[in-house]
């Protein structure tokens, strides 16, 4: 079969060839020849010459030779053990020997290495064209399907890590989708607990007692004390902070956000205790509360988990006690004399509530639950 140079150069013309040979005079005439054929031509002037340049070639371009031909008999380390040592490291190495005729000895050896073919010295152009067409084909093609295994593994890499990334937004969505539903869930219900607190509990009984008040009250001078309005504020703030940390934590259940309340109830003491001794009942309530709270976290946490509801009745019942407390006596005095009447309803919330998380705290008797 006559090939022509042309068909040759259709698949050897990318390919880079390490060409191992000891006749110098050989080796440069050859590698003129190969020249022709191939994109680039390495030469090494012996099989262990040649296994260094080999990983070289490696190690530099981070791709093997495509095609390594060499001689047989060669100083130093001969064609048959540098090309063991090759595949060894490349075992799918596409190797082509160079053979004289009194080297058939060789020739079990390195069929058994599995090379691609022999040329025999000295070189017929034919034999060289048809056995150069035949190894740089089967090499194109092997490279072919080895793009077509890699752009498959890239789609395949491509596709996992998109499926990864859907389902990490699927994951994210559903679980915004989950603390959305437990914060729509904890806004209900306190609405719910609100309507009740206003229809049947606290508020009623609030309201009648503030309006007692007033009817009693009665001119003292200046004993006569008013909410200031900085003070009035803090506490608004401070109460609707510790709404939002309750709901937080219905949420993601982060102790931090427990954590805090015992400092804003605290901050609500001393705001009181400047109203000595008109408040100073609600003022060592709340710290009471806060110690309690900070002193039996667990059964805080304990209690929420098992009747969050309750617990958050009667703060609500505190919060709406101080807001009103706040509102009517920002504009209007509190007098001594019968200032008692308004403590009681809220503390008595206050105290249920470290009834309920610390039992030992509280006196018998001192529990009176409306």
């Amino acid at each position: 079969m006559e090939i022509d140079n042309k068909l040759i150069l259709e698949s050897s013309k990318t390919l880079n060839v390490l060409y191992v040979e000891d006749d110098e005079i050989l080796r440069n005439s050859t590698q003129k020849i190969f020249s022709n054929y191939f994109k680039g031509v390495d030469t090494a002037v012996d099989g262990e010459d040649g296994l260094k340049k080999f990983n070289k070639y490696k190690s530099d371009n981070g791709v093997y030779y495509d095609l390594v031909i060499s001689d047989i008999s060669m100083p130093n380390k001969n064609g048959i053990d540098m090309s063991r040592a090759i595949m060894d490291i490349n075992s799918g190495q596409a190797i082509i020997f160079i053979t004289a005729h009194n080297e058939a000895t060789f020739l079990l050896d390195a069929i058994k290495i599995g090379v691609n073919g022999f040329l025999t010295k000295p070189l017929d152009p034919e034999q060289l064209k048809l056995l150069l067409y035949k190894t740089t084909q089967a090499i194109s093609d092997r490279k072919i399907i080895e793009n077509f295994y890699e752009q498959v593994e890239d789609l395949n890499m491509k596709l996992q890590e998109q499926n990864r990334q859907i389902q990490e937004d699927k994951e994210k969505l559903e679980e915004q989708v989950r603390l959305l539903n437990i914060q729509v869930h904890a806004t209900n219900t306190k609405h719910q607990q609100l309507e009740k607190l206003l229809q049947h509990k606290k508020p009623e009984v609030s309201e009648t007692i503030i309006d007692e008040y007033f009817a009693k009250d009665e001119d003292e001078g200046s004993e006569n004390v008013t909410f200031m309005k900085d003070d009035c504020d803090e506490m608004s703030e401070i109460f609707d902070e510790i709404t939002q940390l309750l709901i937080n934590y219905g949420i993601n259940h982060d102790v931090d956000c427990l954590q805090q309340i015992p400092e804003y109830l605290n901050k609500a003491s001393i705001i009181l205790s400047h109203y000595a001794p008109f408040l100073d009942p609600l003022s060592r309530s709340f710290e009471e509360l806060a110690s309690a709270i900070s002193n039996n976290m667990d059964e805080f946490i304990k209690v929420l988990h098992e009747d969050s509801d309750s617990i958050m009745m009667l703060y609500d019942a505190v919060g709406i006690d101080m807001k009103r407390y706040m509102e009517r006596f920002s504009t209007e005095s509190m007098a001594m004399k019968n200032i008692h009447h308004i403590h009681h309803p809220t503390t008595l919330s206050i105290t249920q509530i470290i009834a309920s998380i610390s039992p030992d705290d509280i006196d018998e008797g001192e529990i009176e639950f409306f």
